[in-house]
């Protein structure tokens, strides 16, 4: 069973699953892409958080939904905003030397988004 975004119908669910994603990515692959390149410590945290995320949310098919990866991520902006923590803005500058646990696990979100894995 796929998660849904609300009472929209699939194909509007997987569109705002792939605009919720690409957000997120704006936001914090590029610069959090990079620092995995350059630091392989976080390489291997950024691991072990996507291999908890594919865990949660594999389908039979072996595949992750797009929609599923997305509410995903939203569930974790949620919770950790009700611990003061905000999703750092589009042009903020993020500390990937020493990321909290959320940056670190959406980032793992980023990147399992862009697995050939993800079903879009």
């Amino acid at each position: 069973m796929s998660a849904t975004f609300g009472n929209l119908r699939p194909d509007a669910a997987l569109w705002a699953a792939q605009l919720a994603l690409s957000q997120l990515a704006r936001r914090i692959s590029g610069t959090g892409f990079a620092a995995l390149r350059e630091n392989p410590g976080l390489l291997a945290e950024v691991d072990q958080h996507a291999a908890a995320v594919r865990d949660a949310l594999t389908e039979i098919s072996g595949r992750i939904s797009a929609v599923g990866l997305a509410a995903y991520a939203d569930g974790v902006c949620d919770s950790a905003a009700r611990h003061g923590w905000q999703l750092p803005g589009e042009h903020a500058v993020l500390d990937w030397a020493s990321p909290e646990w959320p940056l670190v696990r959406l980032l793992s979100v980023c990147v399992l988004a862009e697995a050939a894995t993800v079903l879009f």
